[in-house]
Parts: C-alpha cells; sequence; structure tokens
C-alpha cells in the first residue's frame, strides 16, 4: 500500500478529478479506498439512495431547539481532526427539474466534499454522486483512507464553485455546467498529529454532466482542466 505522504498528491478534490477526469459513468471496476475491505458507494446513503428529503416536524407551535445548545464547532489543527462540524444543509432545489436545481446541486456536492475532507464523513456527497460514477467513488475513497486506515486527518480551507454557466436541460434531463473549481489550501495530518504535506489553493476551469432521474439531481460526471492560476 503506498505510504500517505504518496496519496496526499491526488487527495485533493482538483488533482483527484484531475487524474480521472470524465471517467464517470464506465463499467470498470470501482477503486477501493487504499486497501481497506470496506468501500463507501453512493447506494449506502439511504435504502433507496440519493438525498432524503427533510422530515418534517410533527409539533405545532412547540419549542424550538436553542441553537446555542448546539456543540461549538472545532477546526481541525495539529491537535485533532473537526469536532462538531455541522453537516451541510441539503437545497430544496435539487428535487426540482431547473436550471437553479442542477446549480443547487453542484454547489452542495462540493459542500459535502468539503465536509468530507473535514471529517472523513461520505454519507451525504455519496447521496448526490451518480451510482456509476467512477469518479466519485474514486474521490470518496481517497478522503475516506487518510481517516479510516491511516487515523489521520485533514485541515482544509474547502472547495467552492463560481462563474457557473448553466446549460439548457435536454428532454431526458440532463444539464451541463461550466464553471471555475476553485479549491483552498489543506493540510493532512497522521495518526500522531504530524503533517503529511501541505497543499496551496488553486483554481481551475471545469465542467459537470448532471442528470434529474424525476426525483432529484445527480452528479454524472466533473472534468477539471489546467489550473488557471499557474
Amino acid at each position: 500500500m503506498n505510504t500517505s505522504a504518496g496519496r496526499l498528491g491526488v487527495a485533493s478534490v482538483a488533482v483527484v478529478l484531475g487524474l480521472v477526469l470524465s471517467s464517470c459513468g464506465g463499467d470498470d471496476a470501482r477503486a477501493e479506498p487504499g486497501g481497506t475491505d470496506v468501500e463507501p458507494t453512493a447506494e449506502q446513503t439511504s435504502p433507496n439512495g440519493g438525498v432524503s428529503e427533510p422530515e418534517q416536524s410533527s409539533s405545532d407551535g412547540g419549542e424550538t431547539e436553542d441553537p446555542e445548545s448546539s456543540p461549538t464547532p472545532v477546526p481541525a489543527s495539529s491537535d485533532g481532526p473537526a469536532q462538531n462540524w455541522p453537516e451541510p444543509e441539503v437545497p430544496d432545489e435539487i428535487y426540482e427539474e431547473t436550471e437553479e436545481g442542477a446549480l443547487a446541486a453542484l454547489r452542495y456536492w462540493f459542500e459535502a466534499i468539503t465536509y468530507l475532507q473535514l471529517t472523513g464523513e461520505f454519507e451525504p456527497v455519496a447521496a448526490l454522486s451518480a451510482p456509476d460514477c467512477e469518479m466519485c467513488d474514486n474521490t470518496i475513497a481517497q478522503f475516506y483512507d487518510l481517516y479510516e486506515v491511516e487515523n489521520g486527518w485533514y485541515a482544509a480551507e474547502g472547495t467552492t464553485t463560481g462563474d457557473e454557466l448553466v446549460s439548457s436541460i435536454t428532454a431526458d434531463g440532463h444539464a451541463g455546467i461550466l464553471f471555475a473549481l476553485v479549491e483552498g489550501g489543506y493540510t493532512a495530518y497522521g495518526s500522531g498529529g504530524e503533517s503529511i504535506g501541505v497543499v496551496e489553493g488553486r483554481t481551475y476551469d471545469a465542467e459537470a454532466s448532471l442528470y434529474f432521474d424525476g426525483r432529484q439531481w445527480w452528479i454524472a460526471e466533473l472534468e477539471i482542466f489546467e489550473a488557471v492560476d499557474q
């Protein structure tokens, strides 16, 4: 198995996506996360796959939970991984077959990628990753590997999108989005808190393909081009 430092070069979202480019949708076997016997996939997020819609409150006029009662989020550092990090909120628009819905799904996917990188929790990002998206599985496996196999963690600034341009939705529910992928810098830590690599932030031109299955939008393919801030 490769060392953690060796994997660091492919652990970042942009580098992982750049390695596989538009490999989603193929019939190739999915990669296992760094030799572990457990591989998280998109189907593991819920019994029927996909994002579970928020449950409605059954109380009428009852007391709401005091936000101050929630544990305070603690950023990751050399002392340990992030603690009490909030899971990104699923936007309602991803359940709508609109250009806004496709854009909301793409933005949420990268919010969930950041959440995965900071916590090792793969369920949110897998819930919008198409079942046959090899790139999605590879990305999940890379982050899962550092947390679950090496007992390490990341301190990361996060990954976002910008300058999005959404194509018209086709008759069969497909859409394409051109965008700028803005990847913040990050540090990977080993199990003892030692730094095993630092990556500076970069911005890339990118393109995403999504489809709507009648219930929600899915990320089907991502292609990352050369960095625009050499």
